[in-house]
């Protein structure tokens, strides 16, 4: 993981964990490349927290609050036509996407439940919210499959059929993928995320605001 900025709080974790106490995720001022896992949830002593999981020099669990995921001007792709993907825009406009597959130029940004039980999952994951956003500006997660069809996992654009708040089906208990994070507009958004273990007691954790910058 390559950081424009990395602040100091990660030796300050790391000395909490020594110490024996509960270290709260460190923060890192900006992230624009590299791999990083931006829905990370973790299960521990019966609570669900939502953070952001970094990979280099160490993996590391990073706070969404003072931590800003930064997509380049350079991410501009295309709305291709057809139905399929009337949801992402109109056919020809441009959007801004962190890939699903990695590019070194580009963050590359997935989810992770790798530290949720299966007793505890799956996990519901929910858009609670979109705001802070520039004018215009949607955000839309989805996938392509081995065809190029997307399949949309969340997607706050209010257009007829489109909205998506709570990701269909849950997010499997364990695992770990990538997928395509879609904005429609350069500046700032700010989007927030809720995770909730459907197994055992079905503990959620808190509604988590998230900082992403296009352009």
């Amino acid at each position: 993981m390559r950081f424009v900025h990395r602040t100091l709080a990660l030796a300050a974790a790391a000395t909490a964990a020594v110490l024996g106490l509960t270290a709260t995720p460190a923060a890192a001022a900006t992230m624009e490349t590299g791999h990083v896992d931006a829905l990370d949830v973790d299960y521990a002593v019966g609570a669900l927290t939502l953070d952001i999981r970094s990979y280099s020099p160490a993996n590391d669990d990073l706070s969404p609050a003072g931590t800003t995921l930064r997509l380049r001007s350079s991410s501009a792709i295309t709305v291709p036509s057809g139905s399929a993907w009337s949801c992402l825009g109109a056919a020809g406009s441009t959007v801004y996407v962190a890939p699903q597959a990695e590019n070194a130029g580009l963050i590359w940004a997935g989810w992770n439940t790798e530290d949720v039980p299966a007793a505890q999952g799956p996990v519901r994951m929910e858009l609670v919210g979109v705001s802070s956003v520039p004018a215009g500006g949607r955000f839309a997660l989805y996938t392509t499959n081995a065809f190029g069809s997307p399949t949309f996992r969340l997607n706050s654009n209010s257009a007829a059929g489109c909205p998506i708040s709570i990701w269909p089906g849950n997010i499997g208990a364990g695992g770990h993928a990538h997928g395509n994070w879609a904005f429609s507009a350069p500046g700032t958004y700010t989007l927030s995320f809720r995770a909730t273990a459907q197994g055992g007691a079905g503990v959620a954790s808190p509604t988590v605001n998230y900082t992403f910058q296009i352009g």
